[in-house]
């Protein structure tokens, strides 16, 4: 038998490696003996208070991990540094914000603390808060995976700015920044990002290139929104893929199957999805249509009786777009129809229409109308 450092006795096992510990039955007095074989580097005075039933051998372990000078969290009061160890006092100091030398129980603060590793981001501010702020600078992406890591692979766009906001940032100046830090967490591959804002970021395992995961985005897209929404980043980054032909070619497939399939039960829908396969067309000359009778004059002209409902739920950019088209798709009649959208009380279409009939020369008609 010798002893550690820590004044933790050391025993040589007298079993042999294959046989089984739970064989052997120890007294109580002597499981502090089988304790250290297995750790033995507990504090001395830790491992007295476990032989004395005044903590757990699970405290004990968490209050390793609590020496002076780790940083916390308490669940109430927050980020914390440990101040000293009093265990004459049975007592552990912390110093929160609002509470300094904060005294707990020892058992109390090892089932409430959660020890924070030096790589966590409240760890990096306390430590060392101007290099924080260089990086917020120099790589954005490399502080939100960070924070990312420190909430356990996952956080909502709230969550990061509470860790944020405050001494790194005022509301206004976290608002700009994180504006500009998207544009480099959707290059850099590592994040996973929601459909809705509310909901969380992830971080990933391994990289993932930006087009694959615009396919995937579109391919498990179940709400009609979200399939718009996906064919909306895909031609906002279309530049991003380097094989349209076969990337996309499929995009354009399942996009004009979703338009003719929805055209009855959901005329906006396919108005949205048409309109965004003409914009895809347009930037990628490569990709071809697959339904040669789809397009939009013709929608426009099946569904001419049901504008007056369909344009208030489109976008402004696509029911400009549409309010545009009214004179290849109905010919010498659009100005009716034109008119009669203009009684609608439509509050955009109102202010599109005129804008039309000035860019078909037709000023004269709209006046004597009005």
């Amino acid at each position: 038998m010798n002893t550690d450092l820590h004044g933790s006795r050391k025993f040589q096992s007298v079993f042999h490696p294959c046989q089984s510990v739970a064989k052997f039955q120890f007294p109580l007095a002597n499981r502090s003996l089988l304790r250290s074989l297995f750790d033995p580097v507990m504090d001395a005075e830790l491992e007295k208070l476990v032989e004395a039933g005044k903590l757990t051998a699970r405290q004990a372990d968490q209050l390793e991990l609590l020496r002076p000078g780790t940083f916390c969290l308490h669940k109430s009061w927050g980020f914390g540094r440990v101040a000293e160890w009093n265990l004459l006092l049975n007592q552990i100091l912390i110093d929160f914000p609002a509470k300094k030398a904060h005294p707990m129980q020892l058992g109390y603060a090892a089932d409430n603390l959660t020890p924070l590793s030096a790589e966590h981001f409240l760890t990096r501010k306390a430590t060392n808060l101007a290099a924080v702020k260089e990086l917020l600078k120099s790589d954005p992406a490399a502080v939100v995976r960070n924070v990312l890591e420190s909430l356990g692979g996952s956080a909502t766009v709230q969550q990061i700015s509470q860790m944020m906001i405050g001494d790194l940032f005022n509301e206004a100046e976290w608002k700009r920044w994180w504006s500009s830090a998207m544009k480099a967490i959707k290059k850099d591959g590592f994040f996973h990002l929601p459909a809705k804002k509310t909901e969380p970021i992830q971080l990933r395992g391994e990289k993932v290139s930006r087009a694959n995961e615009l396919l995937t985005f579109f391919n498990q897209a179940r709400q009609p929104k979200e399939q718009v929404a996906a064919l909306d980043q895909i031609i906002k980054f279309h530049n991003e893929f380097d094989k349209p032909e076969t990337q996309l070619q499929p995009i354009v497939t399942a996009i004009e199957n979703a338009a003719a399939r929805n055209q009855r039960l959901n005329a906006p829908l396919a108005f949205e999805l048409v309109i965004g396969r003409d914009d895809l067309l347009a930037r990628c000359p490569n990709l071809k249509t697959t339904n040669l009778s789809l397009t939009l004059p013709k929608l426009i002209s099946d569904e001419q009786a049901r504008l007056v409902t369909i344009l208030p739920k489109l976008p402004s950019g696509k029911e400009r777009k549409v309010l545009q088209t009214l004179p290849a798709a109905l010919g010498e009649t659009w100005t009716t129809r034109a008119l009669q959208l203009l009684q609608s009380n439509h509050a955009r279409a109102v202010q599109q229409i005129p804008r039309v009939f000035a860019e078909e020369g037709k000023q004269d008609e709209l006046r004597a109308f009005l």
